[in-house]
């Protein structure tokens, strides 16, 4: 599951740099600014409450923290909103009426649960914070095990992830975007110091470090699929079906050929992303590969249509075949000709030619 983003909006950066760049994988710090992120040191206590212990990672609109709670003592997940975007957000309206429909399991069961909110007032503003359970990965974690999955595996998480996305759906939302003290498994903290540029006024705008994140790579590798509990975390990006009045934070690798040619879209842009995704759970490469240096977004947006036509318009014996090539040895022909099949309904380039989630639920592959 995974805390990180909420809806794309202009930001407005500073036109003269404040700070010396930093060259390890943190938000930009520049970004450390009036509207922007608030700054958050280990050890901060926020709203009499919640202790800093470890980052998780951070969003184009927001850092993700591991946090104890020191009125029930247990780990939880504090996403911190940066202030300009905490006026907009839509988030918190969204997980409230999520948490209030009256569904029963399992589809519910997959959405993240929202344990407390508040304001907090930094030096850069007045931030929203979103309060969650404590998650070990998210989903761009699972993909970065350096190998391919098993059927097995791929059927399970499948199915959670779809029942969840059917939930979603049922309430009229689009996604567009992923225990005992986990302080324990943290890698261990790696300080990037922030340095102001000579001539610049000092101020509390800005931490006095960034942390790359303590996420460790790996954790979920040889856990038990069945003991699992996969959820549906980033709600930030989600928009009411139909509503195509913001545009969607969807990776451009993942979005769909729709949001390419700027037409008008619904919730088929999950089903497009959600094969995009599991294409690379199965094979632990991604459908596909963009080069990114040197090329401008325009670019890049062409080089994906073509990409596109050529593993997907080429047909469904294209596909099965390009999968087929980068699945393990054990998957077996008959679970690669299901799951060739399954991610071939949700591959389809126009939306009306893909598989709902309802529809994917009562698929082969999952009904082993």
């Amino acid at each position: 599951s995974s805390y990180l983003d909420i809806p794309r909006r202009h930001s407005n950066i500073p036109t003269m740099r404040r700070f010396q760049r930093i060259h390890d994988v943190v938000e930009p710090i520049e970004e450390y600014r009036g509207g922007g992120y608030h700054p958050v040191h280990l050890g901060d206590i926020f709203h009499d409450r919640y202790q800093i212990i470890g980052k998780w990672g951070y969003g184009t609109f927001s850092t993700v923290w591991l946090a104890r709670d020191l009125r029930r003592q247990k780990d939880v997940t504090l996403k911190i909103i940066k202030a300009d975007a905490s006026k907009t957000s839509k988030e918190l309206s969204i997980l409230l009426q999520l948490s209030k429909a009256e569904t029963p399991p399992p589809g519910k069961d997959h959405i993240i649960e929202l344990l407390d909110h508040f304001e907090h007032t930094g030096p850069n503003g007045l931030h929203l914070v979103l309060v969650f359970p404590a998650m070990l990965s998210d989903g761009e974690k699972l993909c970065e095990r350096g190998k391919p999955r098993s059927a097995g595996y791929i059927r399970s998480i499948s199915l959670r992830i779809i029942t969840a996305l059917e939930f979603l759906h049922r309430q009229g939302f689009v996604h567009t975007g992923k225990c005992d003290s986990i302080n324990d498994i943290l890698m261990p903290p790696e300080y990037s110091p922030v340095r102001w540029l000579p001539g610049v006024k000092i101020d509390q705008t800005a931490p006095e470090y960034l942390m790359v994140s303590q996420r460790p790579r790996g954790l979920l590798d040889d856990v038990n699929i069945s003991s699992l509990v996969v959820k549906i975390g980033d709600l930030g990006a989600a928009v009411h079906n139909g509503d195509n009045s913001s545009v969607p934070v969807t990776p451009l690798a993942l979005r769909a050929p729709e949001l390419l040619e700027n037409l008008p879209w619904d919730f088929k842009i999950d089903v497009w992303s959600l094969g995009c995704l599991l294409f690379q759970l199965a094979t632990n490469e991604p459908l596909f590969v963009l080069t990114e240096f040197g090329c401008t977004s325009d670019e890049l947006k062409e080089n994906l249509k073509s990409l596109i036509l050529k593993f997907v318009g080429a047909g469904r014996d294209q596909l099965a075949v390009y999968l087929g090539e980068r699945l393990p040895p054990d998957f077996g022909a008959e679970n690669a000709d299901k799951l060739s099949s399954f991610l071939w309904s949700m591959l389809q380039q126009t939306p009306q030619g893909r598989s709902s989630m309802s529809d994917l639920l009562a698929h082969p592959f999952l009904n082993e």
